[in-house]
């Protein structure tokens, strides 16, 4: 299974020069992008009543649009800064929102008509161009006032939307990271695990073929078995491999057994065409093929075949492996097998979740059956999808 690289949450920003942090210190990419794009859509739709319908009086006027929104631009930024200044201060945030940006909403109303007016005293030239007795000016201007600080307040709410949303995905991309480290250190421990119990029981029997005067098989038993722990203790950054490739190591390892037990050993594969490439975590069915030979094998007097299927059960793979030997539920743990079991489950559980299964028993024709199910990638409970 490939897993998807997660950015970290350093890379939810973008690098910009020095200048501009410091302009923008913190959500460079929110603020530009929304001071910007609310002030670009006021002159916009203004602009086009004006071209569609045209300009009433001077103070509707594409010119009067356009320094209404640079000015704006600006008051807006200066907003902008007093909303980090409080940082995640969601009450004071919410103050600034209400009283200081009355103030910056009378300072965009009273630049804009002081540059229109110039030289013209401001209040004369708002009753001039809209013909307004002088006892109504200020009503206007408070009226335009008002427009503009309804438009502070909505921008400064989306800001702080957007900037706590930026902050959550933020702690949830750091989370995940967390988790993929552990959870990739949770499964190369159980994997490395397995490797002390398997070479323990593989030395067992070098030291059995020499206790017997069979130097030449113990010989070949080692050259055999630094062969496959190359294999199996090959690092590399998925812990994955394809069903093929694990089931060849297996092979392998039965292949070392039988210089062990020439007489009792056979085993067989079978391996669908189409599961060939699936991926699954190394070593996965070892403890199992292991388990076949220390209970079926060892223990048994009379021949004992041992089977490695791998097949598609609709969108799952199945991993079985069965061997002639019967293993009795009292045996599970006080003869060593529940370790390499319970690997296995916790393997599979801390890489598919509920997802996947094993399942141990006896079939009807008194065979030790176990079963791994692995679901197909597009199944898999996926941690790393935001």
């Amino acid at each position: 299974m490939a897993t998807q690289p997660i950015p970290f949450a350093d890379d939810l920003s973008p690098r910009v020069s020095p200048f501009w942090h410091r302009i923008f210190p913190i959500n460079i990419d929110l603020a530009m992008k929304s001071i910007f794009g609310v002030w670009s859509a006021y002159f916009m739709v203004n602009a086009l009543r004006v071209i569609l319908w045209g300009a009433p009086d001077h103070s509707h006027s594409l010119t009067t649009y356009l320094i209404t929104a640079i000015i704006s631009v600006t008051v807006t930024w200066a907003l902008y800064r007093c909303l980090i200044l409080v940082g995640d201060r969601t009450t004071s945030a919410l103050l600034i929102l209400t009283i200081p940006t009355i103030f910056l909403a009378l300072a965009i109303a009273y630049l804009t008509d002081l540059m229109l007016a110039f030289p013209m005293p401001i209040l004369d030239h708002i009753g001039a161009n809209h013909n307004l007795p002088p006892d109504q000016v200020l009503s206007h201007f408070f009226d335009t006032a008002f427009v503009d600080y309804l438009i502070l307040v909505g921008w400064g709410g989306l800001y702080l939307a957007m900037a706590n949303s930026r902050k959550t995905q933020a702690a949830l991309i750091h989370s995940r990271n967390l988790e993929r480290v552990t959870r990739e250190s949770e499964m190369r421990a159980l994997r490395y695990q397995l490797n002390p119990h398997f070479v323990f029981n593989a030395l067992n029997s070098v030291s059995s073929l020499i206790i017997d005067k069979k130097n030449g098989q113990a010989e070949h038993l080692v050259d055999g078995l630094a062969d496959y722990m190359r294999s199996v203790l090959h690092d590399d950054e998925s812990d994955m491999i394809t069903v093929e490739q694990e089931i060849a190591q297996q092979v392998r390892y039965l292949e070392i057994e039988q210089v062990r037990f020439p007489k009792r050993l056979s085993f067989s594969v079978n391996i669908d065409d189409d599961v060939r490439g699936w991926k699954i975590p190394t070593l996965i069915i070892q403890p199992l093929v292991e388990n076949a030979i220390k209970h079926g094998v060892a223990r048994s007097c009379t021949p004992v075949a041992v089977t490695i299927a791998a097949i598609r059960d609709a969108d799952r793979l199945k991993l079985v492996v069965t061997n002639d030997g019967r293993m009795q539920r009292s045996e599970d743990k006080g003869n060593g097998t529940g370790t390499g079991l319970a690997n296995i489950r916790e393997r599979l559980a801390a890489l598919y979740g509920p997802a996947a299964a094993l399942f141990t028993g006896n079939d009807d024709n008194d065979r030790m059956v176990a079963t791994i199910i692995i679901p197909d990638e597009k199944q898999i409970f996926r941690d790393y999808c935001l």
